[in-house]
């Protein structure tokens, strides 16, 4: 019987070792964060109690995903806010957000914008109001864009080095060929 143990214990250990190092590879602490975000967009995640909000950065525009408990999505519907963009040429902008889909809010980024800070003013439907920063944008993901290796079928603007769902559309992003 403790032989028995002694596998079972050794097999859980080594079919959790992988998911564990996987939702690692997933996932960052912010400072002043208390914990990580594993990101179910493939994007940046910011504590907003009680909320999460997950920026997607695009090439052309930045998406906001609002999570509730477990990183559940939290419907777009009633929601309404801005974001200051600072660029990496220090300029700074700020943007309305529109509602995309059911699920997140977008901001069309100026023509060869690069962004290094964003700063989301967010108003949910039940009127709570949050403010959420996103820091040094450009050195953290930067180096996705080299390695995007799956794009939207319908927007090929949109870029990922992961696979996940389009924020435009919403469709799965597939491996470029």
């Amino acid at each position: 019987m403790h032989v028995f143990r002694s596998l079972l214990a050794s097999l859980v250990f080594l079919v959790a070792a992988p998911l564990a190092a996987h939702a690692q590879q997933h996932a960052e602490m912010a400072a002043g964060e208390t914990h990580a975000h594993v990101a179910p967009h493939g994007g940046v995640v910011r504590s907003a109690s009680p909320y999460h909000l997950e920026l997607v950065a695009q090439p052309t525009e930045l998406a906001f995903y609002l999570l509730g408990a477990k990183m559940s999505p939290v419907p777009n519907k009633g929601m309404k806010g801005s974001v200051m963009v600072q660029q990496t040429n220090n300029a700074t902008t700020t943007l309305p957000l529109t509602l995309a889909g059911d699920d997140h809010l977008t901001a069309k980024l100026p023509a060869g914008a690069k962004v290094r800070t964003a700063i989301v003013t967010l108003t949910t439907a039940d009127s709570k109001t949050m403010t959420v920063r996103f820091e040094k944008l450009d050195e953290a993901r930067g180096h996705q864009a080299v390695g995007a290796a799956y794009t939207c079928p319908m927007h090929p603007d949109v870029a990922a080095a992961q696979p996940g769902k389009c924020p435009k559309c919403g469709m799965a992003l597939v491996k470029k060929s």
